[in-house]
């Protein structure tokens, strides 16, 4: 047990850094996926399905709704098929103690990208106390109502990083 200890404080500083490199890698692919599949045509059946299903229910004046809008069109199942062959090539590549550091983050960052996706849009949500929360349904709004800006959904760092990035210009609710 002593010896477990060691090594998993031994290769703590690699599988933190692993599980941080994973989620901004996500978290980026994300927001591309978004800017060039979601929001142009040359993502044929993606753009379709996100303008006519999840920018039609949350359009400007209705951001919020009391009822969850299913998964009727909804790209997010679609994300999975470059994630499968990704975790295949890592799997190959990668001692197994960092395989599952690298499954694991994206899970949790592909789970609270869906999450805080759905909660955005809730009409009473829990996390709305947060002021972080607050903040980021905020620029996610922005998006809805210029639909050529804010693309990420958790980090909206890299909106600034694409050039993507608008600042919300009143309360937009």
């Amino acid at each position: 047990m002593v010896e477990w200890g060691r090594w998993f404080l031994a290769e703590l500083p690699l599988i933190t850094l692993t599980a941080i490199c994973t989620h901004l890698v996500v978290s980026s692919g994300q927001t591309l996926f978004h800017y060039g599949f979601g929001h142009h045509r040359v993502g044929g059946i993606f753009y379709r399905n996100h303008i006519r299903f999840h920018h039609a229910h949350y359009a400007k004046g209705n951001l919020v709704s009391s009822i969850h809008r299913h998964n009727e069109g909804n790209n997010k199942p679609y994300f999975l098929i470059p994630a499968v062959i990704v975790a295949g090539g890592m799997f190959l590549v990668l001692p197994f103690n960092l395989f599952v550091t690298v499954a694991v983050a994206s899970t949790a960052s592909f789970g609270a990208h869906v999450l805080l996706d759905k909660q955005y849009h809730a009409e009473r949500t829990r996390l709305a106390r947060f002021a972080w929360f607050r903040r980021k349904q905020q620029l996610h709004f922005v998006h809805h109502v210029h639909a050529n800006c804010n693309f990420a959904v958790i980090d909206f760092f890299w909106d600034k990083v694409f050039g993507t990035y608008r600042n919300p210009d009143t309360n937009i609710r």
